[in-house]
Formats: C-alpha cells, sequence, structure tokens
C-alpha cells in the first residue's frame, strides 16, 4: 500500500506537517509522521523522524519499537539488536520483543538463541502459537526453522507496524468526527496485530469522540490495568472527567499524566485550566510557563497566561504577553484591545 494513492492519507500527512510546524518539540507528531512515511514509502524520512522524536523523548518506547522494525525492514539487523535488547530487558515478557529478537538473532547466525526467543514468545503470548502453527515452524510442541520457515517469518514484524499506521489513522478521523471511516481503519489495524492495551486505548478515544463519556472512561481504565504507565491514558480520563464536570477526578488523573510526560505542553496547559478552576492562580500560572517553555509559540496557554497576570493586577507582565502573542498573530483584535486597554491605565 502507498499512501499517495489513497486521498485521506495525503490530506492527513499534510495536515500533520502544519502541525508539526507549530509544535516542532512535540515527540508524538513526528511518531505519527514516521509511520505516514512508512506507508508513503520514504524509509529514509521515516527514520528520521524517529529518531526526531526519540530525540525529544528518549524514553519513547513507541517511536524506539517503531524504529527497530524499520532497522528489521531494512536489514539492519545490528541497528535493530540495539534498539530492541534494552527494551526487551525492561519488558522480558514481551511476546513481540521476544519474536522480533528470535528474528535479529537468526540473521545474526545465532539459531539457537533465535529458538529459544521464539519459545518465549510463544509462553508469552498464545498468538504467536498460531502464527507459528500458520507457517509450519511450530509441531509437536518443537519449533522446526527452514529457509521457507524463515522468509515467512520476515514478514510479521511489519504487520505491527502497519496496525500502528491504521490505529493513529483511526483516531485522527474519529477526532474529525468520521467515526464510520475511523471504525473501518480500527478494524484494519486488528487484521494486522490484535493489541488488548491498545484495542482498549482507541475504543475509549471513538466512545470520547461519540459522547458515550461512561464507556469512554471504562476503556481508559482497562488500558491503564495492562498499562499503569501509559501517561495519555491518564490525560484521556481527565478529559472525560472534566467534560462530565467531575473536576476532583479530572485534576488527579491529569497531574499524573503530567509527572508521566513533563514534556508535553498540552498536558500542563489543561493542568493550569484545572488549577485555575480551583482558584490556585501561582500553580496555574507554573504551569502555563512550563508550557511556554516547551512551545514558545503555544497561543492558548499565552493568552491565559497573560488574562491571569491581568486578574493579579500584574499589569506589565499582562502586557508583555499580549505584544508577544501579537508579534505571532498580528490580526488578533480580542488581544489587541485587552492590550489597548491595558496601555490606556
Amino acid at each position: 500500500m502507498k499512501i499517495k494513492q489513497i486521498p485521506i492519507y495525503k490530506r492527513i500527512l499534510k495536515e500533520l506537517e502544519r502541525e508539526i510546524q507549530v509544535h516542532p518539540d512535540y515527540a508524538d507528531l513526528r511518531n505519527r509522521k514516521g509511520l505516514l512515511m512508512i506507508v508513503k514509502g520514504d524509509l529514509s524520512g521515516a527514520k528520521q523522524e524517529f529518531l526526531n522524536a526519540l530525540r525529544l523523548n528518549a524514553n519513547y518506547q513507541e517511536a524506539s519499537l517503531h524504529l527497530g522494525t524499520l532497522y528489521l525492514e531494512t536489514r539492519h539487523w545490528e541497528e535493530a539488536e540495539a534498539v530492541f535488547l534494552p527494551e526487551m530487558k525492561k519488558k522480558p515478557k514481551d511476546g513481540f520483543l521476544q519474536y522480533v529478537m528470535g528474528i535479529v538473532s537468526l540473521q545474526r547466525g545465532r539459531p539457537k538463541e533465535a529458538v529459544l526467543r521464539f519459545y518465549k514468545a510463544i509462553q508469552n503470548h498464545q498468538g504467536y502459537r498460531v502464527l507459528f502453527q500458520k507457517k509450519g515452524a511450530w509441531k509437536n510442541g518443537k519449533i522446526y526453522l527452514d529457509e521457507k520457515v524463515e522468509k515467512s517469518l520476515h514478514e510479521i514484524y511489519l504487520h505491527r507496524l502497519y496496525a500502528q499506521f491504521h490505529n493513529f489513522m483511526g483516531l485522527t478521523l474519529a477526532r474529525e468526527g468520521k467515526l464510520t471511516l475511523a471504525l473501518q481503519e480500527l478494524k484494519k489495524a486488528e487484521k494486522f496485530h490484535s493489541d488488548e492495551f491498545q484495542s482498549h486505548s482507541n475504543l475509549g478515544i471513538v466512545y470520547y469522540c461519540q459522547g458515550s463519556l461512561r464507556k469512554a472512561i471504562g476503556e481508559f481504565k482497562k488500558t491503564l490495568k495492562i498499562n499503569p504507565r501509559y501517561g495519555m491514558g491518564y490525560a484521556h480520563l481527565s478529559y472525560s472527567y472534566g467534560l462530565m464536570r467531575r473536576t476532583r477526578e479530572a485534576f488527579r488523573y491529569m497531574e499524573k499524566a503530567v509527572r508521566l510526560n513533563p514534556q508535553y505542553a498540552d498536558l500542563h496547559y489543561h493542568l493550569a485550566l484545572l488549577y485555575s478552576d480551583r482558584k490556585q492562580y501561582e500553580e496555574a500560572m507554573a504551569e502555563l510557563k512550563k508550557a511556554l517553555r516547551i512551545n514558545p509559540n503555544y497561543l492558548f496557554a499565552r493568552i491565559n497566561l497573560g488574562v491571569l497576570y491581568e486578574d493579579q493586577k500584574k499589569w506589565k507582565d499582562a502586557i508583555k504577553e499580549y505584544k508577544k502573542i501579537l508579534r505571532i498573530t498580528p490580526e488578533d483584535d480580542h488581544v489587541r484591545k485587552r492590550l489597548e486597554k491595558l496601555l490606556a491605565r
């Protein structure tokens, strides 16, 4: 599949590129663009985007796994091992990591080690047993490898990557309100690679976009039960509880999201709004400043900071913020009027 053949994919790639211009320091955006570049066929560009994501967030596991899979596809076995081995040590029971390390071991001339990796993949994820049976590599409780089997096993790691692409497309379409198309993409993802964690998270976002907030919360909680370190899972819970006006839960979950993803300006911004609701204005301003350190062009954060300065009668600071906004967007009449009012004092 080539992205240029599918108009909706081309449109989303262009929109993503525009978003990166506004938020160049968002690791998520770089990771998503890397996925789109792979489906487009630009493997060199994809590699650079995954490296950009990891430069922005060295602990970004998803980008790391995508980079490792790309190295497998381009037959850079040593580089792939350098990516996957540390991840496998962190998650020794992850079936996918054991599987791809088995592929690497095969290609680097370590067949006994490869077989052990494949056994562990099967033990930790029954789906791999079915997979090996279909490929003729699993018979009577033993793994058998020959040249034909080895070649067919190489194709499988790409399934996970294509699943990630369709997941991203599905969520993007869900946010646009195109729920039928979104569900079609998520079903494609499931066909490529069934992942319980990803499925619960994606379904939660679709429910959220539909306005079915209780169902969304249920799915996000299932996601976090599987992976309690998933920062965006807490953020999604916070957004859901916020819409239900359950501000105590919204605040608690957003605090946790920020602790797990301190490099995301959006999360600091939303935590600032929750602090403002609690009338904790100093804490709100501190969070807005953190968001602006990450992204100085974050207009909503800068506008809110200016308004808080006004409320605190810090006129000079408010004027300074409004002038910065008008340098970025000189056509903003609302901010211009606020600035003129302050200058006329």
